[in-house]
């Protein structure tokens, strides 16, 4: 492994350290209460060191929804060209379904959450994160309908519809699911939400 590589490993490491110390601070006192110094001494380092990684203990709560985002597009653009767009945007969201298999990803996934809709600053990050992840899952349905056929005309709002119509399945699939408990199968159930909303004239 290249010296560059391993020095980034070593930071994803640390950065991943300090969210989950993050995380557990603002379930334990409150994310209001929770300064960058509690923070910063739970993990064993000072404050200066930790604003080498994060700019702010909201960024630490942000970063999570980054993060996602890049799974989402990342799981998008491994799918087969083959595949039909609609299956394609719903086996990327296997992400989420693997996070909420996980009791622990699970409960603490929805306590930040709820963090998060209590915030208004995180509020609005969590907002324009989310409108950042349909915009670029729209251009990678865009670049897949595009190599399939150089020729066609592609409706880029219609593609933001039905991005946004994908996460609405998403969505509403994870509510009924943390009101219902673990046993839900998110995946099963995402698959029957998002199979009666399929977008009419999508491959």
């Amino acid at each position: 492994m290249a010296r560059s590589e391993l020095r980034q490993v070593t930071r994803d490491a640390i950065r991943t350290r300090i969210t989950e110390e993050a995380e557990r601070l603002f379930v334990e006192q409150g994310f209001e209460t929770t300064t960058v110094d509690v923070i910063a001494s739970r993990v064993g380092m000072s404050q200066r060191s930790f604003f080498r990684y994060f700019g702010s203990k909201e960024d630490v709560v942000l970063d999570n929804y980054d993060r996602l985002g890049q799974d989402l597009l990342h799981r998008l653009n491994t799918r087969p060209s083959s595949e039909p767009d609609w299956i394609a945007l719903r086996r990327a969201f296997d992400v989420v379904a693997e996070q909420y298999g996980d009791s622990d990803r699970r409960q603490r996934g929805a306590a930040i959450q709820q963090i998060v809709e209590l915030s208004p600053a995180l509020l609005s990050g969590y907002l324009e994160r989310l409108d950042r992840m349909q915009r670029q899952l729209a251009i990678a349905l865009r670049g897949r309908i595009v190599a399939r056929n150089p020729h066609t005309t592609v409706d880029d709002v219609a593609l933001r519809a039905v991005v946004g119509a994908a996460f609405a399945c998403l969505q509403a699939v994870v509510s009924e699911a943390s009101q219902a408990g673990s046993g839900v199968d998110l995946g099963e159930r995402l698959d029957a939400v998002m199979t009666i909303i399929k977008p009419c004239g999508l491959k």
